[in-house]
C-alpha cells in the first residue's frame, strides 16, 4: 500500500524556472487576508473604513499586476483590508433581540433547539442551543443567538431536540478561564447556562440531512465499540470519527506528553490515507476523472460525518484541490496555493477559525511538509547515493524520507505554536512519530474495515477486528512506553513576541533558500513498492502477534480477582479458572472502567456473565451504564432498589431493559455458582433490617474457591456490619474489601476481628476530597495485623489463586499519598 504522505511531498530533482507573479497570488493574498482578520480584532475600525482602503488598493493591484512585486504588494494590502472588513462584519450586534443581551439574569427560562451534535464525556454533556424565546420577570420575548449549556450526561438529549431551560444566564467569563471564554465567544456562544433544569419539549427537529449523518456516525461508533475493547475502541473512534471523548485520562495525557495528539485529531494525514485508499479501490472500476469526482464527494461527506472541524475541513479542501488540479485540470495542483485557498474559504465562512488552535497546528504542519520535506528528501537522496549501493538506495531513501524527514518537516512550524499555546516541549515526539506513524495507514484500513463490516452486519465486526486491535495495541504500547521516559515532556514557554520572532527567522531562511525556485508536487498518487513482499511480511507479523496475544490472554486455570483502579469508586473483576467473568460495581468514570476491563479481559471477549450493582450510588454504578451497552451481559444483580436520586442508576436500569438483560434483586442466603469450585454467597442486601440508607443497603457477598475466601462489602457501614455480626453468618475471610472506600464509618473493630483478614484492600481515588481511607480505619486494620493494600497507592491490585495458594500483584510500585 502506498504511503499517504507521498502525495504531499515535492520530489522533483531540479528547480523549475522563475514564474510571473500569478504563481504567488494565492499565498500572498492568503497571508494578507489572514493578517487583516488578526489586525481587525485589535483595531476598532468600522467596515466602511476597511472597504475604503480595500477598493482603491485592489484597483491599483489590477492596474499594476504585471509590475511583479508592486502588484503583489498591492494585492496583499487589498486582501488584508478585505479580511479586516469580513471580521468586523461577522461581529454580533448586541440588542434586546440577542440572548447575550440578558447575560447576568437569574432564574430565566429559555426555549431553544440543540443545534449541533452534543459533546459528552464521562459525567456531563455540553449542548449548543439556538435560542428562540426567553422568559424573564414573567415576560416572554423572542430572541436569537446561541448559548452553551452544561448538563448531566443522563438522560441523553439528542441533536434537534427542543428544550426548555430554567436557570441563571451567564457570560462565558463565568467559567473562570479568560482563554476558554474567548474561545466560546469566537465559536458564537455568547452565553452560558450551567446545570439548569432541563425539559425536553420535542425531538426530531433540525436538519434531516445532518441528523442522518449523525445517525451514520452513531452506527459507526456502535460498530467499533461492539468489536473492540477499550481503550482501543476509543482510540479508533478518535482516529476515524474525530471523537476522542472516550479515551481514558492517562492515555490522553500520554498522547500529549509525546506530542502525538495529531493521530487522534483528524487532519491532513488521515485525509491523505483515505484518498490513497479510495484511489486504490476506484482505479479498476472508474475512469481517472470520474474517480476523482467520486473521491472528492466522499471526502467532503466524510468531513461532514466527523463534525467538520477546522482541521478536517482544511484537509478536505486541500485534498480536493490536489485532485482537481491533477485529475480534472490535467496538471499538478499548486500545493501551497491550495493550502491558502483552504484557509481563505474557512475564514471567509467563519473569521474566528483563525484562532482555532487545531486549525493553526494543522495549517502549520501541512505548510512545513510543503516547504521542507521536498528539499530535505532530495538532500537525503544525494547522501544515500554517495554512501550505499544502488540496490539498497531506494529502500533507504524511502524509509528515511517517510519516517524521519516527514516528521521533522511537519514539526518545524508546529513546535513554536505548541510552546506558545501549551508551554510544553516533547523530546519524545520524534521517536514516537518514527515508531507509531508507519502503522497508522494499517490502523485506518483495518479499523475502517471493522467499522464498515460491523455497521452493515453487527456479527461481522468482531470477526474482522483482531488485526485492527493488534495495530491499535502496538500504537498504545509505544505511546505508553515513551511517555514514561524521563524528560518525555518538558516545560518551555514561548511568548507572543518570541513566536513572531521565530517565524520571522524561519520565513527569512525559506526566502533566502527559495529565491527564483518554483515548488512542484508529485504527479502520481502511488509510489512503486515491493507490494507483495511487504504484504506478506505484514500478514505473517499480524498472525504471529495475534497468536501470541491469544496464548497470553486465554484462561490459565486459576481464579483472578482484580480490584480495578477506577479512581474514587469501586469495580472488581472476577475471572474464574474456566474463563467466566463477574463484575462487581463499575466505578464512577466509564472510560476508566472500560479501559481496565480492556486490560484484564481477553481482547476477543465481548461478554460478561454476571454484573452486580451493590447499591445505586454513582461511584459504583455510573460506569456500568457503558458496560451494559457495550458487552453482552448474562444478568444484572441489584440490591433491589428501583429508583435513586442519581440519574446514573436510572440510566443503568434503562440500558439493561433496552438490551434485554435480566435484572434480579439479590436475596440473602442465595448462592451463585460461578464455576466449578467457585461460589458467591449473598450475605446482606436492602431487605436486611439494618439497611437504613443506600450505603447500608449494599449487597455484601462472600466469594470462596478452595482455601481462598474474599468478603466484598460495597459501601456497607457500621449498621450493616452489626447486622451481619448479629446474624451469626460465617464472615472469616482471607481478604476483605473494606467498606465505603476505607471510611471511618466502616470496618469497625468488632467486624474486623470477626472477619480476621490477612489482607484488607481499599479502593479509593488518589487525593480524593473525602479523605478516604480514614487514618482511624487504617489503625484498626493494623491492630489486627492485616496487610493494607490501596488502589490509590498501587493502582489495580490483582489476587490470583489455584485454590490452595494465593498470589497478589500490583499495577505499579506503591506511590504514597501525601
Amino acid at each position: 500500500m502506498r504511503s499517504p504522505i507521498a502525495a504531499q511531498l515535492p520530489r522533483s530533482a531540479t528547480a523549475a524556472p522563475a514564474v510571473d507573479s500569478r504563481f504567488y497570488l494565492a499565498p500572498v493574498g492568503g497571508i494578507g487576508w489572514l493578517a487583516g482578520i488578526w489586525l481587525a480584532a485589535r483595531l476598532d475600525l468600522p467596515v466602511v473604513a476597511w472597504l475604503a482602503v480595500a477598493l482603491p488598493v485592489i484597483a491599483g493591484a489590477i492596474l499594476w499586476w504585471r509590475r511583479g512585486r508592486v502588484g503583489l504588494a498591492l494585492a496583499a494590502c487589498g486582501a488584508m483590508a478585505l479580511g479586516g472588513a469580513r471580521y468586523v462584519a461577522s461581529l454580533p450586534v448586541l440588542s434586546p433581540a440577542i440572548v447575550q443581551y440578558y447575560n447576568g439574569a437569574q432564574d430565566v427560562v429559555i426555549l431553544g433547539r440543540v443545534m449541533a451534535e452534543p459533546e459528552r464525556d464521562d459525567h456531563r454533556a455540553r449542548l449548543r442551543i439556538a435560542a428562540s424565546e426567553l422568559v424573564s420577570d414573567g415576560r416572554a420575548r423572542p430572541v436569537a443567538g446561541a448559548l452553551l449549556v452544561e448538563t448531566n450526561r443522563y438522560p441523553a438529549i439528542p441533536y434537534g431536540a427542543t428544550v426548555r431551560l430554567r436557570g441563571d444566564l451567564d457570560a462565558p467569563i463565568a467559567t473562570g478561564s479568560p482563554s476558554y471564554a474567548a474561545y466560546l465567544e469566537r465559536q458564537g456562544l455568547g452565553s452560558l447556562m450551567s446545570f439548569p433544569a432541563v425539559e425536553i419539549v420535542a425531538t426530531g427537529g433540525g436538519s434531516p440531512l445532518y441528523r442522518a449523518m449523525l445517525g451514520l456516525k452513531a452506527r459507526g461508533r456502535a460498530a467499533i465499540v461492539a468489536a473492540l475493547p477499550e481503550p482501543h475502541a476509543a482510540l479508533l473512534t478518535g482516529i476515524l470519527l474525530g471523537d476522542d471523548s472516550g479515551l481514558p485520562r492517562d492515555l490522553t495525557d500520554d498522547f500529549r506528553a509525546t506530542g502525538m495528539t495529531h493521530i487522534i485529531a483528524i487532519s491532513g494525514f488521515n485525509i491523505a490515507v483515505i484518498i490513497g485508499l479510495l484511489d486504490l479501490l476506484t482505479a479498476p472500476a472508474l475512469p481517472r476523472r470520474t474517480a476523482a469526482v467520486v473521491i472528492m464527494i466522499l471526502i467532503f461527506a466524510y468531513a461532514a460525518l466527523v463534525g467538520a472541524t477546522a482541521s478536517v475541513v482544511r484537509a478536505a479542501i486541500m485534498g480536493a484541490t490536489y485532485l482537481a488540479g491533477l485529475r480534472l485540470l490535467g496538471r499538478p495542483s499548486l500545493a501551497v496555493a491550495g493550502l491558502f485557498t483552504a484557509a481563505f474559504l474557512m475564514t471567509l465562512a467563519g473569521p474566528n477559525t483563525l484562532w482555532d488552535v487545531g486549525f493553526q497546528l494543522s495549517f502549520a504542519a501541512t505548510l512545513g511538509l510543503m516547504l521542507f520535506a521536498g528539499p530535505w528528501s532530495r538532500r537525503v537522496d544525494r547522501g544515500v547515493a554517495a554512501l550505499f549501493a544502488a540496490d539498497t538506495r531506494p529502500w533507504i531513501a524511502k524509509w528515511t524520507t517517510e519516517l524521519l524527514i516527514v516528521t521533522l518537516a511537519a514539526q518545524v512550524l508546529t513546535v513554536p505554536l505548541l510552546l506558545y499555546h501549551f508551554g510544553r516541549f516533547s523530546p519524545a515526539s520524534l521517536p514516537a512519530n518514527l515508531l507509531a506513524l508507519p502503522v497508522q495507514p494499517l490502523v485506518m484500513f483495518t479499523g475502517g474495515l471493522t467499522m464498515v463490516a460491523g455497521a452493515v452486519w453487527p456479527a461481522a465486526g468482531p470477526i474482522v477486528a483482531p488485526p485492527a486491535w493488534l495495530f491499535l495495541d502496538y500504537t498504545i504500547g509505544v505511546i505508553h512506553l515513551l511517555a514514561r521516559l524521563p524528560g518525555a515532556s518538558l516545560p518551555l514557554t514561548l511568548s507572543g513576541t518570541g513566536l513572531v520572532a521565530v517565524y520571522a527567522l524561519i520565513a527569512a531562511g525559506v526566502g533566502l533558500a527559495a529565491v527564483a525556485r518554483r515548488p512542484t508536487v508529485a504527479v502520481s498518487l502511488r509510489r512503486p513498492t515491493t507490494g507483495r513482499i511487504l504484504a506478506g511480511v505484514v500478514i505473517i507479523a499480524v498472525a504471529a502477534g495475534l497468536a501470541v496475544a491469544w496464548n497470553a490472554q486465554r484462561p490459565d486455570g486459576r481464579l483472578h480477582v482484580a480490584f480495578l483502579d477506577v479512581g474514587q469508586g469501586d469495580a472488581i473483576l472476577i475471572q474464574t479458572p474456566g474463563g467466566r467473568q463477574l463484575l462487581v460495581d463499575g466505578g464512577y468514570t466509564a472510560s476508566d472502567t472500560l479501559d481496565q476491563l480492556g486490560r484484564h479481559m481477553p481482547f476477543w471477549d465481548r461478554s460478561i456473565d454476571l454484573v452486580i450493582a451493590t447499591h445505586p450510588d454513582a461511584d459504583h454504578v455510573a460506569g456500568l451504564v457503558e458496560v451494559v451497552e457495550r458487552y453482552r451481559i448474562g444478568g444484572l444483580i441489584t440490591n433491589g432498589a428501583v429508583e435513586a436520586n442519581d440519574s446514573a442508576y436510572a440510566a443503568l436500569l434503562a440500558a439493561a431493559e433496552s438490551r434485554g438483560v435480566l435484572v434480579h434483586p439479590a436475596q440473602i442466603g442465595e448462592t451463585v455458582g460461578l464455576d466449578e469450585g467457585v461460589e458467591l454467597r449473598i450475605l446482606h442486601t436492602a431487605e436486611s433490617p439494618a439497611a437504613a440508607d443506600d450505603n447500608e443497603a449494599s449487597v455484601v457477598a462472600r466469594l470462596t474457591y478452595g482455601e481462598l475466601s474474599l468478603l466484598l462489602t460495597g459501601d456497607a457501614e457500621e449498621a450493616a456490619e452489626a447486622g451481619l455480626l448479629d446474624s451469626h453468618t460465617p464472615l472469616a475471610s482471607v481478604i476483605l474489601k473494606a467498606g465505603h472506600h476505607g471510611a471511618d464509618t466502616s470496618s469497625s473493630a468488632a467486624f474486623l476481628q470477626a472477619v480476621a483478614p490477612q489482607i484488607v484492600i481499599i479502593s479509593a481515588g488518589r487525593e480524593n476530597r473525602y479523605g478516604h481511607p480514614h487514618p482511624a480505619m487504617l489503625a484498626r486494620a493494623a491492630a489486627i495485623g492485616a496487610t493494607v493494600l490501596r488502589t490509590d497507592e498501587y493502582g489495580t491490585l490483582e489476587v490470583t489463586s489455584d485454590g490452595a495458594r494465593m498470589w497478589w500483584s500490583a499495577e505499579r510500585e506503591a506511590a504514597p499519598v501525601p
